[in-house]
C-alpha cells in the first residue's frame, strides 16, 4: 500500500509552483469599463462592443428581456437592449456573465460552484444596493461582493485538476469539501487579484474579508459593506425567506440598513435566475466526489399528498414535477428528469391559488422510476411568502387530522 494521498499538501505543492490555473479577466468586461471610464462614447459604440461577444450578447438580451430589466414590448437587438440596461449595468452584467461561465463549467464538484457563483451574485447586488448609503459607488461595490469569494470557484477547480486522475480519492460530503476550500480560498483569491492586476482597494477585499483587522485596507469602507453583506447572504442558502428580526439583529449591518436589505430581497431573486441559462437544466456528469447525503424519508400513506404540482423554469425551458410532500423549508417532488443541485429557477407551484417565485434545487436522486427532489423556495417575500406560509399550514394540518 501506498502513502495515503494528501490533497491539502497537493494544493500547497501547486501554489507554490505557481500552477494553479486562474481563468483570465473577461476581455469584454474589461474593454467595456475601459469605454465608460474614457467617458467619451455613445450607445453605438458600447453596444458595438456587447455584440462583438456572441454570447455576451445573447445574455444581454436574454437579460433584458428578463423580469428583472423588462419593460414594455420585447427586444430583439442589441442596440435596443443596451439602451435598457444602460452602461454601468451592462458593465457590470459583462464582468458577472463571464466569470459565470467558469462557476458554472461542468466537473466533479460542479454543484459546489453553482453555490458558490449563486452567493457570489446575491452578494453583488446586496452591496450595490447599500453603497450609495456608504458613501461608496456603486460599480465597485458590486465587484467587490461578486470577486471577494471567487477564489472558492478557483480552489474548487484546482480541486478538480488534482483528482482528475485520481480513482483513490473517496467521495466527501459537500460540507468537508467546503472545509478544505475555504482553508484556501483566501489565499487562491490573492493570487487571482494579482494575475489580474486588480486595483488595491479590490484585491484588499479579497485578502482582508476573513481577516481580524481591515485597518490597512486601501477602502476599509468597502470591506466593512463586504463583511455586513456576508452576514445576509449565508441566510438565503438555509431557508425560504429572511425575517426582519434576523436583519436586525445583523452585527454589521447600519442603522436603517435592514430595511434596505429587506427591499433589496424583493428583487434579488430574479436577478440571480437571470444568470441561469436552459443548457443549466443538463445533467452535472463525474459528480462523484460529493457524497449526496441520504435521501430523506417521506410518508408514502395517508395522509394523501397535494393533488397538484411545481413548474420549474430557466431560460425559457421547464419541467414540471408532482408534489409528494410540503416541509416548512422545502417541496418534495418527483419527475421524470433530474436537475442538477444548487441551480436557481423559477417556481410555479399550480396550488389554488398558485404560489410563484423562485427556488433552488437542494438534493436529486432517482427513485422509483424517476427522479426525486428537494427544491427550496428561494428569498420569498411578499404575497408569494404569504402564499407559502399558507401552503405549509395547510399541509401540517391535514398531516395532524
Amino acid at each position: 500500500m501506498g502513502t495515503a494521498f494528501d490533497l491539502d499538501q497537493a494544493i500547497v505543492d501547486m501554489v507554490s509552483r505557481g500552477a494553479v490555473k486562474i481563468p483570465p479577466y473577461p476581455a469584454v468586461a474589461f474593454q467595456i469599463e475601459k469605454l465608460i471610464r474614457g467617458g467619451n462614447y455613445g450607445l453605438d459604440d458600447l453596444a458595438r462592443l456587447v455584440a462583438s461577444d456572441q454570447v455576451l450578447s445573447a445574455d444581454v438580451l436574454r437579460v433584458s428581456n428578463s423580469v428583472v430589466y423588462s419593460r414594455g414590448s420585447p427586444i430583439n437587438s442589441v442596440k435596443a437592449a443596451v439602451g435598457r440596461i444602460g452602461a454601468k449595468d451592462v458593465a457590470r452584467l459583462a464582468l458577472a456573465f463571464g466569470l459565470g461561465s467558469h462557476a458554472h463549467a461542468a466537473g466533479r464538484l460542479a454543484s459546489l460552484r453553482r453555490r458558490v457563483w449563486l452567493d457570489a451574485l446575491a452578494s453583488a447586488m446586496l452591496c450595490q444596493s447599500l453603497a450609495a448609503g456608504r458613501g461608496l459607488a456603486p460599480d465597485d461595490a458590486f465587484a467587490a461582493g461578486l470577486l471577494h469569494d471567487f477564489g472558492k470557484v478557483v480552489a474548487l477547480a484546482c480541486i478538480e485538476e488534482i483528482l482528475e486522475r485520481r480513482e483513490d480519492v473517496p467521495a466527501r460530503t459537500a460540507e468537508a469539501w467546503t472545509e478544505t476550500v475555504d482553508r484556501y480560498h483566501v489565499e487562491l483569491g490573492v493570487v487571482m487579484a494579482a494575475r489580474w492586476d486588480l486595483p488595491a482597494k479590490l484585491s484588499d477585499v479579497i485578502s482582508l474579508h476573513h481577516a481580524e483587522s481591515a485597518a490597512a485596507a486601501a477602502d476599509r469602507e468597502l470591506v466593512d459593506l463586504v463583511l455586513a453583506v456576508d452576514e445576509v447572504v449565508p441566510l438565503l442558502d438555509a431557508r425560504t425567506h429572511v425575517e426582519p428580526e434576523e436583519l436586525g439583529a445583523a452585527a454589521f449591518l447600519r442603522a436603517d440598513e435592514a430595511r434596505r436589505v429587506a427591499q433589496a430581497l424583493t428583487g434579488l431573486p430574479a436577478f440571480v435566475a437571470s444568470f441561469e441559462t436552459p443548457e443549466a437544466f443538463r445533467p452535472t456528469a463525474g459528480s462523484a466526489l460529493v457524497e449526496a447525503p441520504p435521501p430523506p424519508r417521506h410518508r408514502s400513506g395517508p395522509p394523501e399528498p397535494p393533488s397538484w404540482g411545481v413548474v420549474l423554469t430557466t431560460g425559457g425551458a421547464s419541467r414540471e414535477y408532482r408534489v409528494l410532500a410540503v416541509a416548512s423549508t422545502h417541496f418534495m417532488v418527483r419527475g421524470a428528469a433530474p436537475l442538477p443541485e444548487n441551480l436557481l429557477l423559477q417556481m410555479k407551484a399550480l396550488s389554488s391559488p398558485p404560489l410563484e417565485g423562485f427556488a433552488s434545487v437542494k438534493l436529486s436522486w432517482p427513485e422509483a422510476g424517476g427522479y426525486t427532489l428537494l427544491v427550496q423556495p428561494y428569498a420569498l417575500s411578499g404575497d408569494a411568502l404569504a402564499r407559502w406560509k399558507a401552503i405549509v399550514a395547510e399541509s401540517a394540518a391535514e398531516g395532524a387530522g
